[in-house]
């Protein structure tokens, strides 16, 4: 008898959203059924383009409809905690697109929604399903680095590549993607960027015990660049941080939409007592070992296989697994990030 295949909605289809709706497509598990997006046009021209039979402009009809077993929540981040909370209650399965929440109560009340109602809540941080962060992570998880007692971690870009205010759709519409730039809608470098690095860093530690968090949002750029358009611009574009745990660990957190740097880095770099590893975007994976009395640079063949965060929701929810990442961990890298907003504000 054949499985079952996982009925997908997709709340928001914009870039994200149809990300989202080709890999859901793509899986034999899966199929989407429904999408959800603010315009009626763009949302009948893509019901048609995919042949979707339902296209919704109210995520309380996406929540609501008894066709969708999941939903894949791709909106602003300010609609996570509302319309997720909304598809748990009415007993759907959620991918929430990063970052989990605005701010660590409403990621909470996120979490004690998923566990209320026995579903799972995955959120959907992409990068810790690369090949090689899950080497680092077996070589860590393994004891090859002895304690890991700081992490420093960032996505740094350099300057002309703020997020652009309009977007223009196949149909010719142009929508506003200008909440990446607005506070008040979940915008920001630190939300954004920053919340893709803490979680690689604070997966790759184990998630320890938040004890102290200390930080530094800065707005110095977006204001000029969006002069003269009528749109917010109050985000933070550089935020800097620090975290202590209660373990004695520590990390350094660095995420920039624009500054003036040479080319755009993403950057882990682990230190342990016993080995450091580092993982730069085009670069290899390197360890820092000693050897024999020698300290020495290894670059290891990595053979590991890579998924996406969309086949591994399916995968848990028809085989009843607990994600990768769990709602308690999205809790935690919600907590950091609020704190180093908190402490950047001048009182």
């Amino acid at each position: 008898m054949p499985k079952k295949k996982v009925r997908m909605g997709i709340a928001g289809v914009g870039a994200m959203g149809q990300g989202h709706v080709q890999v859901f497509m793509a899986n034999p598990d899966s199929e989407v059924v429904a999408i959800c997006d603010q315009s009626k046009e763009w949302g009948e021209h893509c019901k048609n383009q995919w042949g979707i039979k339902y296209a919704f402009t109210d995520w309380h009809d996406l929540a609501a409809c008894d066709e969708v077993d999941a939903v894949a929540v791709c909106f602003p981040t300010i609609f996570h905690d509302p319309v997720t909370i909304a598809a748990l209650d009415a007993g759907k399965h959620v991918l929430c697109e990063k970052p989990m929440a605005m701010s660590t109560k409403k990621a909470q009340a996120m979490a004690d929604s998923a566990n209320r109602n026995g579903k799972i809540l995955m959120i959907s941080y992409n990068q810790r399903f690369g090949a090689d962060i899950q080497f680092l992570k077996k070589h860590i998880d393994d004891g090859n680095m002895g304690e890991v007692y700081f992490v420093r971690t960032a996505w740094r870009r350099a300057m002309g590549v703020f997020p652009a205010d309009k977007v223009q759709r196949a149909t010719g519409e142009q929508y506003s993607r200008n909440w990446f730039n607005e506070k008040k809608m979940g915008g920001g470098a630190a939300l954004d960027l920053g919340s893709h690095v803490v979680d690689l860093a604070m997966y790759l530690m184990g998630f320890p015990k938040i004890k102290q968090i200390v930080g530094m949002a800065y707005t110095k750029f977006l204001p000029e660049f969006l002069a003269g358009k009528g749109v917010g611009d109050d985000a933070d574009d550089h935020s800097v941080g620090f975290a202590k745990f209660e373990n004695g660990a520590s990390m350094q957190i660095e995420a920039s939409y624009g500054s003036y740097v040479e080319h755009e880095k993403i950057i882990q770099a682990i230190y342990g007592d016993k080995g450091g590893a580092c993982r730069e975007s085009g670069q290899p994976i390197k360890l820092f070992v000693k050897s024999e009395g020698e300290y020495k640079t290894i670059i290891p063949t990595i053979d590991m296989p890579s998924t996406r965060p969309m086949d591994h929701f399916i995968e848990c929810i028809l085989e009843n697994k607990t994600p990768i990442v769990t709602p308690e961990q999205g809790v935690a890298v919600t907590q950091i990030l609020e704190g180093i907003y908190k402490s950047s504000v001048r009182k």
